[in-house]
């Protein structure tokens, strides 16, 4: 874990997250939003950046500042982050649940995931939801970030736990955090492209960018999942997720939406 007095370097661009990004020397983290990533570094790293964007002039620089890490992820916030049944802490600390709560322990660092973006809260409402009703065995999590969902789905009951991203700064956090939740039993961590390795599981979590979802879902690849949580899109993309849908996929009204953000709960045929 950061010292949250930590400096960092934050680089906003604007363009997609090319996978030519994790080996940019010094990278800490990446943290996309909805049409900008943002880098971070220890150091700065213009003179790093200048040479990407002159092998990559579809991407830009919109701008760059330093903040202290405890500012980045507010960890002055004392109290636990409550979304649904899920209590979330950054740090160690004493917390006294209510009766069904859920305790997940995530140290982020810089990598997403803490359960202050309105996709990842989505998501774990959905799967809130989701367990409340049925109790899928096996999930595959693609572009687990933190691990935050694997590690809800495997405290929710999940027997079987593969949890996905490219980013090998993300699964060595992810590791770190199913340790803290003691659920390394549970989750498999797999260092892989999304699209190389769909698996076989009853569920499927996929809170990712909406580039991705776009090619995953002109596909018939979801049918092959009895249900799907997916996230990390605005509501103005939200009836072009909707067309892209194969026709196997139905899904659960209503949409989850917070501050813009939708998240959806698919159930397919093979659920029925």
């Amino acid at each position: 874990m950061l010292d949250p007095e930590q400096t960092l370097f934050v680089y906003e661009l604007k363009g997609g997250v090319p996978p030519a990004f994790l080996d940019l020397e010094g990278l800490l983290g990446v943290w996309p939003e909805a049409h900008y990533t943002y880098l971070f570094f220890t150091s700065p790293a213009e003179a790093i950046l200048e040479s990407f964007f002159q092998q990559h002039p579809e991407f830009s620089l919109t701008r760059h500042y330093q903040m202290p890490y405890g500012q980045w992820q507010q960890l002055a916030a004392q109290e636990p982050l409550i979304i649904d049944r899920f209590s979330i802490i950054t740090r160690q600390q004493s917390v006294e649940l209510m009766p069904g709560q859920i305790l997940l322990w995530i140290d982020p660092g810089v990598i997403f995931g803490s359960g202050l973006h309105p996709t990842t809260r989505g998501c774990l409402r959905a799967l809130s939801q989701l367990y409340a009703e049925v109790r899928p065995v096996s999930v595959l999590d693609l572009g687990t970030g933190t691990g935050i969902l694997a590690i809800a789905a495997a405290k929710l009951g999940a027997e079987q736990v593969e949890a996905l991203d490219l980013n090998p700064m993300a699964i060595s956090t992810a590791a770190a955090n199913c340790e803290r939740n003691e659920v390394r039993d549970v989750v498999r961590l797999i260092r892989a492209d999304a699209r190389d390795h769909l698996g076989n599981a009853e569920l499927l979590c996929v809170n990712i960018h909406f580039d991705f979802l776009e090619v995953f879902f002109d596909s018939p690849v979801l049918c092959n999942y009895r249900w799907a949580i997916v996230g990390g899109f605005l509501k103005e993309k939200l009836a072009r997720v909707r067309e892209l849908l194969p026709s196997c996929a139905k899904v659960k009204e209503p949409v989850l939406e917070e501050k813009g953000w939708i998240t959806l709960i698919v159930e397919t045929e093979a659920s029925e």
